[in-house]
């Protein structure tokens, strides 16, 4: 059976108080988070503009097969990263 007093049977929610560092060392940590996160984000996107100069087929790319051999990918992943359709 369901809570008293609700229209739907679930109990009512009640939000959460937002979540502040409770101190110097854990706001230290979340930055240090951020910042690799961060730096994650432009490797990748370094990488993808890099992946797609090198499988340019206008200026004798290298085949995605071959790539996706060297990088330890299947071919599918290597097309998902240039944002292209295998079909």
């Amino acid at each position: 059976m369901g809570h008293l007093g609700t229209l739907n049977g679930y109990p009512q929610r009640v939000p959460k108080p937002r979540y502040a560092p409770p101190d110097e060392a854990a706001a230290t940590r979340i930055q240090h988070v951020v910042e690799l996160h961060r730096q994650v984000e432009k490797a990748e996107a370094e990488y993808r503009q890099a992946l797609a100069e090198v499988v340019d087929p206008d200026k004798d790319g290298v085949p995605i097969a071959y790539m996706a051999r060297e990088l330890g990918l299947e071919r599918k992943t290597v097309y998902r990263h240039l944002g292209r359709s295998m079909t």
